[in-house]
């Protein structure tokens, strides 16, 4: 694993032997042992752009230039398949798997609800999400953060945005996190045919019974003059539950996992309030968990790799702020780092829909973590349970304080 294996699989004829490199981005040993260290591991052995025969043979671009440029070119780059490897049926997800033009519009209607003035109204609701979770663990003086903050948060406050009801929580988080394991695509395909249900049951519930949510709105909304069909709303809702449902909740976790092994910077933090956006921006350069695809729809040759229609591109993007050619000393966690360049939220037409939020979650919520759980660290544990793939995730962060140095309300 994580080689060069020039002449021993069967590649396109358009891939020279040299550019051929071993790394299955699923069962890759280097990311079971530390998923962040193990993709920036490529940049000193592996070339920046190169041929996986995993997984149905793919390109991968490891550097933060060659990311953007893939990423903002939708001339030669297509989202229309957005899975390794590719699935080629007829699930969509709207915005993300359209291009410009038709792409622009759907995500213009759906910024109505996730701009800045939205998005900062929703701040006392996070708050009062953040506490009462807070609540339910802070006497016990230990626990699994994964489950019960690091999803428990942004998942309940996407469910109550959305009108989902809340007592489907693990249910529904049980079917996001198989659906980003390493699956076959058959079971992939039952996934989201299971998803697809839960969307429609949604919409006909709003049908029958409106509410102050993104789901009844979503059924008065227009595009192009015209109502969204119920296929646009399955995709739309196919999108913003897999979405909603692991990405924020994964970045949340890494960002406290970095602080419990930080005791000074948890000291700082809680004296700096103010210096909490740039942890957040810093953890999110060191700790992204998205693996962005494209699919090559016109042939183009960047750094001697020559893309051709059809080819499965993959964007790392936690290799993007893991280049040292743009961000210096990469393994450092630097609060003070200047011109810090990342692009966890991809970059381009297709930046995350939900960045606004889910940077406000990450800083909110570790706000008041640090206002009412003392110093904390990571409780015994041997070794950490890496979930790598095309959404990555550490699925336990066992934690303890002592309880009697808590805060309550």
């Amino acid at each position: 694993m994580g080689s060069n294996v020039a002449g021993s699989w069967d590649v396109p004829a358009h891939v020279r032997p040299d550019q051929i490199f071993d790394w299955d981005i699923y069962t890759e040993e280097r990311l079971r042992t530390d998923l962040h260290l193990g993709w920036h591991w490529l940049h000193a052995n592996a070339p920046d752009i190169f041929w996986s025969p995993r997984n149905k043979g793919h390109w991968i671009a490891t550097r933060y230039e060659d990311q953007a440029r893939i990423l903002k070119d939708a001339e030669h780059f297509s989202s229309k398949e957005l899975h390794i490897p590719p699935m080629f049926n007829n699930y969509v997800m709207i915005p993300l798997n359209l291009d410009p033009p038709d792409h622009t519009r759907y995500r213009a209607m759906l910024m109505r609800y996730l701009g800045v003035a939205q998005i900062k109204a929703m701040e006392p609701k996070l708050r009062e999400w953040a506490n009462r979770l807070i609540d339910r663990v802070i006497g016990q003086g230990r626990c699994d953060f994964t489950e019960s903050l690091g999803a428990g948060f942004p998942v309940s406050v996407f469910m109550e945005l959305m009108g989902m009801p809340l007592d489907q929580f693990e249910n529904f988080r049980a079917i996001v996190t198989e659906y980003f394991s390493h699956i076959s695509v058959a079971r992939r395909e039952e996934l989201q045919r299971a998803i697809f249900s839960i969307i429609d049951g949604l919409f006909e519930e709003k049908r029958r019974a409106p509410a102050a949510d993104l789901a009844s709105a979503l059924l008065q909304e227009e595009v192009r003059g015209q109502k969204l069909t119920q296929a646009e709303l399955q995709s739309i809702g196919f999108l913003l539950f897999l979405g909603g449902l692991d990405t924020v909740a994964n970045a949340l976790t890494f960002a406290i996992r970095h602080l419990a092994g930080d005791k000074a910077l948890q000291t700082r933090l809680r004296a700096e309030p103010a210096r909490i956006p740039d942890f957040v921006e810093e953890s999110l350069r060191r700790y992204a968990v998205v693996n962005q695809t494209r699919i090559v729809k016109k042939d183009v040759v960047i750094k001697d790799a020559h893309f051709t229609v059809g080819d499965m591109v993959l964007c790392p993007l936690t290799t993007a702020g893991m280049d040292e050619r743009r961000n210096p000393e990469p393994e450092r966690f630097d609060l003070e780092r200047k011109d810090r360049g990342h692009i966890t939220f991809s970059i381009g037409a297709h930046t995350c829909l939900g960045n606004m939020l889910g940077r406000m979650e990450m800083g909110v919520f570790t706000e008041i973590w640090l206002q009412r759980i003392p110093e904390f660290e990571l409780d015994k544990i041997e070794t950490l349970d890496w979930r790598p793939g095309l959404v990555m995730a550490l699925e336990h962060l066992p934690l303890k304080w002592d309880p009697a140095l808590t805060k309550s309300l």
